[in-house]
């Protein structure tokens, strides 16, 4: 029997363990639906984690995708507007690799970082970010699709736009360079100039979902979400969310100044 050796889990996901070339992980009733989207992924020819079915212990086994995680320790490799736009351009791959994809009639998807609207636009991976990443030899791989789910492509974006720009109140990067950097990930996503507010809006709700949810689940006595509330992940998406609030407008006027000084689109005023 081959050794197993531990790797980072994450915060939902803690037993993560490599056997030879197959990464082992904890499954659950949504596990069988995001196989089926990774089969059709392969069928697509976009990368992503294969899937295996299930090891004699009840273990999700999918393909090892070899390479470094972006975060924490290859963020240099994020860190120019050519890398936006690389990110930006692999996730629009996935919404058209999914576009015709057509889930089971029994699928079952997990609620964690859900659309809360019920949209069904795309099948959104839903945690897209830098510590989904993986650089390695045969380019860029996004893994850990266990929170796949329908929702908004916006909704997929904004996530993702949040967390590989950098929108954090402690960012030491210049209003014009996170502008710029904005502009390079849309222009890989292929997010027109027009629907940059509406972008930026999402990222705003997105982020306070999220850090409500954190909040809510905390209060039920779900040791996870308990010690991320405690380690401070639920103010720190709070205080990402407000910073958006404060910035978004003054970004999209870098982005898409109007001859007549005004913004096209700007971001509405939320409570």
């Amino acid at each position: 029997m081959m050794d197993e050796e531990r790797l980072e889990g994450g915060n939902l996901n803690a037993s993560v363990v490599r056997v030879g070339e197959t990464v082992r992980r904890e499954s659950g009733p949504w596990t069988p639906a995001v196989h089926h989207l990774l089969n059709h992924l392969e069928e697509r020819s976009y990368p992503a984690p294969r899937p295996f079915g299930l090891d004699g212990s009840g273990r999700e086994v999918l393909s090892y995708v070899p390479g470094e995680p972006i975060h924490p320790d290859n963020l240099h490799l994020i860190d120019t507007p050519d890398a936006m736009e690389r990110v930006g351009h692999l996730i629009a791959g996935y919404h058209q690799a999914q576009a015709d994809y057509q889930p089971p009639s029994d699928a079952i998807w997990r609620h964690e970082g859900r659309d809360p609207t019920g949209s069904t636009e795309i099948l959104a991976h839903n945690d897209l970010s830098p510590w989904n990443l993986i650089a390695g030899p045969n380019g860029w791989v996004f893994i850990d699709w266990d929170l796949a789910a329908p929702g908004r492509r916006m909704w997929d974006l904004a996530w993702a736009l949040h967390s590989f720009v950098g929108l954090w109140p402690d960012s030491t990067r210049s209003h014009p360079e996170i502008a710029e950097r904005i502009a390079a990930f849309c222009k890989g996503a292929d997010v027109d100039a027009h629907s940059r507010p509406e972008l930026l809006e999402t990222v705003i709700e997105r982020t306070e979902q999220h850090s409500a949810f954190l909040r809510e689940q905390a209060a039920t006595g779900h040791p996870t979400y308990q010690r991320m509330v405690n380690v401070g992940h639920a103010d720190r998406w709070e205080q990402g969310s407000s910073h958006v609030r404060t910035h978004a407008e003054h970004w999209i006027s870098l982005l898409n100044p109007a001859s007549d000084g005004t913004l096209h689109g700007p971001i509405s005023g939320r409570p």
